[in-house]
């Protein structure tokens, strides 16, 4: 699977780029775009990185005001994982309060190839952000998606070029009562794809265990 565009729009919003340090770019409302925050994966000496850009941005804005951000590349994304991402978006909750979409990876096959970006666990941005109602990951080499719990999460697309089944299971096993979208790029066996229909669903003996069915479990 090759990517050719980045995103042009997100949660209903265009999509614009938080401009660089002492550009003389007149910056949107707060709530009218998806804001996108990208750094270089190949980054010369000197160029700014992403969490210091993040930081740039939450200095910058109305952040009760954003509601989708829109993560593009960071440095190395094809040897360094999403880890610090995450947990700077999670420790920005308090800030972001409005914060409706989150997508995670937004990258074209110039920035880096899709099989070559180094995801992590993403389901704290669920856990810090109990109102998200879109998550949108590129990227399935360390992915993580532990079970969880979520009442708002209405979209949920996960794009690979090989998706893993404990992924799979883990979206599948988690209760999302909200979720009317459900988007899962399985991908290929040369790129880590291991899933089966079987794994898209909970057995028969953990649905009747459980609470209640994934809510698109029928």
């Amino acid at each position: 699977m090759t990517i050719g565009d980045h995103l042009r729009d997100f949660h209903g919003l265009p999509v614009f780029e938080f401009p660089a340090p002492g550009a003389a770019v007149e910056l949107p409302e707060a709530a009218s775009v998806a804001w996108r925050l990208s750094a270089s994966t190949y980054a010369d000496p000197g160029e700014e990185s992403w969490e210091p850009l993040f930081e740039r941005f939450l200095a910058t804005v109305d952040t009760t005001a954003v509601r989708a951000v829109v993560v593009g590349g960071w440095e190395e994304a094809y040897d360094t994982s999403s880890a610090a991402i995450v947990k700077a978006l999670v420790g920005a909750n308090d800030r972001l309060t409005g914060l409706e979409a989150v997508f995670l990876g937004d990258m074209t096959v110039e920035d880096c190839e899709i099989s070559w970006i180094i995801q992590s666990d993403v389901t704290p941005l669920l856990a810090a952000y109990p109102a998200l109602r879109e998550l949108g990951v590129r990227g399935g080499t360390g992915l993580a998606f532990p079970p969880v719990t979520h009442g708002a999460l209405r979209a949920l697309v996960v794009e690979t070029g090989g998706l893993g089944a404990e992924v799979v299971r883990g979206v599948a096993a988690s209760d999302l009562p909200a979720l009317e979208r459900l988007e899962l790029w399985l991908g290929t066996e040369e790129y880590g794809a291991d899933t089966t229909v079987t794994d898209l669903v909970l057995p028969a003996a953990e649905r009747r265990s459980a609470k209640r069915p994934p809510s698109w479990v029928k």
